[in-house]
This record gives C-alpha cells, sequence and structure tokens, in this order.
C-alpha cells in the first residue's frame, strides 16, 4: 500500500477498520460502509502522523487492508462510479475538457468496470461543487476521504495505481476548475419542473423555518438533508445548513459529524428524487414565506388548467419512476417502452405501497397493471426486469409467479404481508378462470376473481377468512412468535429487527379473528392482443376487475431490434437499488427479513394545495364521463374508477420524494384516460348489440394518435366483419374526424396509414 507515498507528498491519511470474514471489523452486522469505515470518528482532523505513530497503527492492524486519503487542502479527486453512469459521463466530460487524460495519479478502484480516482491539485481557496447533474456517476471530492490505491475492496479486488504516485499528482487543468467552480447562486428545479435560482441565504432560512422536534420522524430529517443536497450539487455549505438543523433536535443532533457526513456523501450516489420542492414545501406548511422572488425560465403550457393534457409524455413518467421505466426499457432487445412505464409503477409501488398512506383521500398503492403486446417482441424482457429490481429491493419472497387456487391466495397473505404476482401469458390464466366459472370446471378457480377484487380494496382494513384458515394462520403466527422470543431471549437481537418483528407478530395473533391485517396484493402480467382482446368484454369490464386494472398497449406488432448503443444487460445500478431499499424500510432493512411486511407507523404523502384542487377537476371530470356512458353504453362503471386509480398513479409518482405536485397529478390523469378510453372502445366493441358500433370501437382500439395502421392491417384484424364493411367504416370516421389519414414511408415506398386524433 501507498499510504508512507503520499505522507511524503505532503497528504493526510488515516486507518480504516479491517475488512474480516463477517464483514467490517467495527463489530456491526450491517455495517454499510465495509472496507471504507474510519476507525477514528475524527478523521477529518488527522494530523501529519510520525514515523512512530504510523508504526503502532500498523501494529494494530489500523492499515491492514487499507486506508483513506484526507481530501483536503487544495487536493481533488474525479471519482467515477461505473455502476451509476460514471464512465459514459466521463466519456462525455474527457470531450469538455480534454486535458483530464493527464491525470498525474489515476487509480482504478476495486468496484471494477471502469470505476476510478483521478488525483489533482487544486487552488485551496476557490469553493467547489461536489456533482454536476450534466456528469451522473462522478463525484468531484474537494473534501471528505477517498480510499488509497493498495486497499482492499469489499468484493475482494483491490484499488489498483495504474498510472503514476502520489508525488506526480498535478494541478487540475484551468477548464474543469472553472467548470467547478461553485455558484454565487444555485439553479435547481421544482416538484413541478419549473427551475428556479436561490442562494444558500435562501435556502438556509427555509429549512431553518422548518421545525425539528423529537416528534419529526427520520424520513423526514433524510429529505432535508437530500434536498439541500440536490440544490447546491453538494456543498460544504448546505452540508453544514442541514447538520445546523439536525441539532436543533436532541434525536438528530446526536450523531456525530462523521455519521451525518457520511450519509451526506451518499446522497451523490444514489438516486435522490427529493428537489427543493419539497424543502419549500415543508418550510410553507411551518408558516414560512418566500421571501425573494424565485426567478424562473419554464412557463405553464397553458394559463392555469391544471387537467390541460398537452406536452404530457407518458412514455417519460416523472421523476424515479422515469429513471426506473428507461433502465427496464434498455433490458429488451425491442423497444417496449409502455410496458417498461407499467413495470415501473409496479416496482415502486411495490417497494413503497406498504410504508405510505394518502391521508387525502386515504387511497392504497396496490395496483394491477396488464401488457398487451405481440409474440416475441419483448414481453418477457420486460417482465424479467420488473422481478430482478423486486429481488434488488430484497423482496422477492413476494414474488409469485401464477395464481392456483383462491386458497393459494390467502395462504401467500399469511407468509407475508405482501403478495407480487409477476405472470407470464396472463391472457391464458385469466382464460382458465373465466371458463371455470362459466362451465364449473376447474372448481378451485371459480372464486379467484372474486378474491382478487376483495383482497385488491382491503390493502388497508382487514380481509375475514374462513375458521380453518384463520387456525392455520393463528398456529403459523405462534410459531413465529415462538421463534422470535427465543432468538431475543438468547441475545441475538443484536440491532432491535426483532423485538420490533416480535411486537408486529404479538398484534396480529391479537386481531386474528378479524382476518388478515392490511393485504398488499398486485398483480403485474403480460399477454397477447389475441388472450386478452377476448377478455375484455362487457362483463368484465362492467364487474370492476378489468376496470381496477391498467392496461399497456404496445399496438406496434413489428418493432425493430433497438440499436446496440441503447440495449444492454445491466445489473440493477446502486442508484436504484438503494432508492428501492429506502422506499421499503429507510434504516430497518433486513436482508435475512423472513416475513415481507410493514415495520413502523406509516408515512404520509405531503400534496400541494394546487395538485389537490386538480384532483378535484380530476374527480368532476369522470362523474361527467361516467354519466355520460350511464346513457350511451351502459359502461359507466369504468369511468367512475378513474378518480381512484389517478390518485393511486400520482401517489405512487410522489412516493420518492413524499410531495405529490400537478405534474404527478397531469401525467397520472393523462395515463388514466388513455386507459379508460381504450378499455370502453374494447368492450364496446365486444358487447355493442349495433354492429356498426362495434366495428367502429374495434378500428380504434387498434390505432392511436401517435401508432398508424395501414388499411390491410387494420382489415386483417377486423376478420369477423366483410372487407367492404370496413373499409366503408374507416371512410365515414375519416369523414367524421374521428379517424385522420397520413402518408408514411414504408420499406421505401410511400403508403398510408390511419391514425386516431
Amino acid at each position: 500500500m501507498m499510504y508512507r507515498d503520499f505522507m511524503d507528498a505532503g497528504y493526510r491519511i488515516f486507518g480504516l477498520h479491517k475488512i474480516t470474514d463477517e464483514g467490517c471489523a467495527c463489530g456491526d452486522p450491517e455495517c454499510p460502509t465495509i472496507g471504507k469505515h474510519p476507525v477514528a470518528s475524527n478523521w477529518q482532523h488527522s494530523p501529519d502522523w510520525s514515523d512512530e505513530q504510523i508504526e503502532v497503527m500498523e501494529m494494530t492492524g489500523q492499515l491492514s487492508t487499507g486506508y483513506g486519503v484526507l481530501v483536503a487542502g487544495g487536493l481533488l479527486v474525479v471519482d467515477v462510479d461505473a455502476r451509476n453512469g460514471g464512465v459514459a459521463s466521463y466519456e462525455k466530460l474527457a470531450e469538455a475538457v480534454p486535458q483530464i487524460g493527464g491525470a498525474g495519479l489515476v487509480v482504478n478502484t476495486g468496484s471494477g468496470g471502469g470505476s476510478r480516482h483521478l488525483y489533482f491539485r487544486v487552488p485551496d481557496d476557490v469553493p467547489f461543487v461536489q456533482s454536476l447533474p450534466e456528469y451522473p456517476g462522478i463525484d468531484f471530492k474537494s473534501t471528505g476521504y477517498v480510499v488509497g490505491p493498495g486497499s482492499l475492496h469489499k468484493s475482494g479486488a483491490t484499488y489498483d495505481a495504474v498510472i503514476g504516485q502520489p508525488c506526480d499528482i498535478g494541478t487540475a487543468p484551468e477548464a474543469l476548475v472553472d467548470l467547478l467552480r461553485k455558484p454565487e447562486r444555485y439553479r435547481s428545479k421544482d416538484d413541478n419542473g419549473a427551475a428556479i435560482d436561490y442562494t444558500l441565504g435562501d435556502l438556509r432560512s427555509m429549512v431553518m423555518a422548518i421545525p425539528n422536534d423529537d416528534g419529526v420522524g427520520h424520513e423526514q430529517y433524510i429529505r432535508i438533508g437530500m434536498g439541500l443536497h440536490e440544490a447546491t450539487g453538494g456543498a460544504d455549505e448546505a452540508f453544514d445548513i442541514w447538520q445546523e438543523w439536525a441539532r436543533k433536535s436532541s434525536r438528530h443532533g446526536k450523531n456525530g459529524r462523521s455519521r451525518i457526513e457520511n450519509r451526506w456523501h451518499s446522497f451523490g450516489k444514489a438516486s435522490n428524487p427529493v428537489t427543493v420542492g419539497t424543502l419549500k414545501h415543508y418550510a410553507e406548511q411551518a408558516g414560512w414565506r418566500e421571501p425573494v422572488t424565485f426567478t424562473s425560465d419554464w412557463q405553464p403550457i397553458s394559463g392555469d388548467d391544471p387537467l390541460d393534457l398537452r406536452g404530457v409524455d407518458l412514455l417519460r413518467p416523472p421523476g424515479f419512476v422515469g429513471d426506473v421505466a428507461a433502465w427496464i426499457n434498455r433490458q429488451s432487445l425491442f423497444p417496449r417502452e409502455n410496458l417498461a412505464v407499467a413495470a415501473a409503477l409496479m416496482v415502486v409501488s411495490n417497494c413503497g405501497g406498504m410504508r405510505y398512506s394518502d391521508p387525502l383521500d386515504h387511497s392504497s398503492f396496490n395496483l394491477f397493471c396488464f401488457g398487451v403486446a405481440d409474440s416475441s417482441t419483448g414481453k418477457e424482457a420486460i417482465l424479467q426486469g420488473h422481478n430482478d429490481l423486486i429481488r434488488a429491493a430484497g423482496l422477492s419472497g413476494a414474488l409469485v409467479g401464477g395464481i392456483k387456487s383462491e386458497q393459494e391466495i390467502y395462504r401467500n397473505l399469511v407468509r407475508h404481508q405482501a403478495a407480487f404476482y409477476a405472470i407470464d401469458e396472463l391472457g391464458e390464466v385469466f382464460g382458465k378462470i373465466t371458463s371455470a366459472s362459466k362451465r364449473g370446471g376447474a372448481v378451485y378457480l371459480e372464486g379467484v376473481i372474486g378474491t382478487l377484487m376483495a383482497i385488491y380494496s382491503k390493502s388497508n382494513s382487514f380481509v375475514p377468512v374462513t375458521g380453518d384458515l384463520k387456525e392455520e394462520i393463528r398456529n403459523a403466527l405462534q410459531a413465529e412468535y415462538g421463534r422470535l422470543q427465543k432468538a431475543i431471549d438468547n441475545n441475538e437481537d443484536k440491532t432491535g429487527v426483532l423485538s420490533r418483528k416480535l411486537e408486529r407478530v404479538s398484534q396480529q395473533l391479537d386481531t386474528v379473528d378479524m382476518g388478515i391485517e392490511n393485504p398488499f396484493l398486485s398483480i403485474f402480467g403480460v399477454t397477447t392482443p389475441e388472450k386478452f382482446n377476448s377478455l375484455m368484454n362487457f362483463d368484465m369490464a362492467a364487474n370492476g376487475f378489468m376496470g381496477r386494472a391498467l392496461i399497456f398497449r404496445e399496438l406496434e406488432k413489428n418493432p425493430r431490434i433497438r440499436p446496440r448503443a441503447s440495449r444492454r444487460k445491466e445489473p440493477v445500478p446502486d442508484a436504484i437499488k438503494f432508492a428501492l431499499l429506502n422506499l421499503y424500510a429507510p434504516g430497518h432493512f433486513d436482508v435475512d427479513a423472513g416475513r415481507i411486511e410493514r415495520i413502523g407507523e406509516k408515512s404520509h404523502i405531503a400534496t400541494t394545495e394546487d395538485a389537490a384542487a386538480a384532483l378535484d377537476q380530476v374527480g368532476d371530470a369522470f362523474w361527467e364521463s361516467a354519466e355520460e356512458q350511464k346513457e350511451l353504453t351502459g359502461l359507466h362503471p369504468i369511468p367512475r374508477r378513474g378518480y381512484e386509480l389517478t390518485a393511486k398513479v400520482s401517489a405512487v409518482l410522489a412516493m420518492p420524494s413524499g410531495l405529490r405536485t400537478v405534474e404527478h397529478v397531469r401525467w397520472a390523469y393523462a395515463l388514466v384516460k388513455r386507459d379508460i378510453d381504450g378499455k370502453m372502445r374494447l368492450a364496446h366493441s365486444n358487447s355493442a348489440l349495433e354492429k356498426q358500433d362495434a366495428l367502429c370501437s374495434k378500428i380504434l382500439s387498434l390505432v392511436s394518435a401517435e401508432h398508424g395502421e395501414t388499411i390491410g392491417a387494420i382489415t386483417r384484424q377486423c376478420r369477423d366483419y366483410a372487407k367492404a364493411d370496413v373499409h366503408t367504416a374507416i371512410d365515414k370516421m375519416v369523414k367524421a374526424g374521428a379517424l385522420r389519414e397520413e402518408a408514411v414511408r414504408g420499406r421505401g415506398r410511400p403508403t398510408k396509414q390511419i391514425f386516431s386524433v
């Protein structure tokens, strides 16, 4: 190891806890910084050690597996993290600042994949930002520390110096210094996407207005830090504001500087959905009023109408859900963006749904999402991406791949509070279920639909169960209670996790006669258009099952293979993984957890005043639609569920930041409105007594404003109708303005396609 070389070059180092077979030698079995944990809590004040002091540190094992290099006094380390997109960002940075390739010391870090540290000298009187949004996956460290070359990584690899020695560290390129120079004012975006400018004084005024007594939970404490970090790129002054605010509470202020600083630096590595808008909301709830005028470079699309949907891109969900959807879509050989959005909503809903509540509507957050796409077009890759993310969040125990019987559904919810159904060929499964209910075939399947609907609506209450199953639940809980009590008596509860579980099991035993408490059941499935369309009749739509589901259709039947640069199988990025872990159980995650369940009180999702007003408008819009359908088609139960679905989806979008905004409501309303329009067209095409109405509804279900089909393709998909009738219907609908005809190029020659309006 090169720690003496760093000391000879004038840099300060300190010891790290050893990596052992059990993990970190600090003694914490859940230590989050294995291989990076300083031995001394005051490592920031490490002196220039004497030879005798270094020898003592060597003899006591403080330097046996690694050491830290203090980043201070004019040292800058460009930390490239391959797991979070840093390699691509570094290539982009090298184009902007070519001289960065001349770093005197370059260290490949133990995490591999192109991760590296580049060392430079910078003026020690110039403040620098820690991160830049245009270069994700890169930390620009002018404070804190890095693990030195020669140290062991927890993976078993080492930090290897591939270029130079500490004495070779040279001056940073002037262009890099200018790029990182801290601005007098910061620019960020609030939760509605508006750009706002502010100073550190503005931020301090805002944060210090937020109460911080012993009743403030851990989650809000973390969000304050995340918001400050995002707003300033991790500026030291913003960290000082967070620490000053934390000290107002005996609960949060007891954390030493080392611990809170580790938290601060981790914010730059994980996906951070909290913005300055969240800070502003907390402050305004406490009575704070904006003392300065925030400037903005963004204007609403059309006045103050929150339901104006122009510009809403349903393939790009706002915030963290959009990040998850983009990763899932990259796993597929073909672009399946609609299905990826469905999977992303399901993943975030499943991870956070058990621990959040909506005080506005008391909505539950479990979803039914069905993806419809042709065979061999990438459905399986999307389903696999969904499952990979659930596993990364440590929730694979709740994953269920099929529906065997009504009793099995209940038993799954006894094993875990949640049952995340992820079903391939969903149409086949529900085809068997509907056939059983009609013909009395598989008796064990007859009650499945009713059971799913009953449990779906009881995630905030109890589901009654039969007497036999009740005794089965009681016996299982008593066995679990005994196991936990024995482990606690044997002093195995080092972190308090077992005591919390014991309390939860005791509560379940007290309420077992009431049934299963707070069951969280969700369904994500994929199927083909042929299978799905045959299921979507009047009865399935009106009885509530399909009405409760969100349908995501891929209309393109022959998608092109994605360019190689945009498709790649990759592990779940750490940024996404840690954000999902935080959604499920912040501060309580136990990788060896037995029962997947909610621990502790639920966290409220706050809603801005304008978002609440927008939801009221959504309710009115869907009521008017239901009134219209009541007279025309009898399908009014479908739009009647529009408000509930919009409230659910908008809250899921808001989970990562904890604040629901107009942007969340607008996107959710656009999604649900598209879903309801599509379901009514398809149900009407399968059920309408007038063949003309049925044919027109069928045609409308095959196209969208973005996706067109040729007349020949439409005719082939309407095989139940005469070819001439299909052509006549298209002509009439074009003349009536319901469809539009557009010339496009196909296979090198112009052709006409039909789109909806």
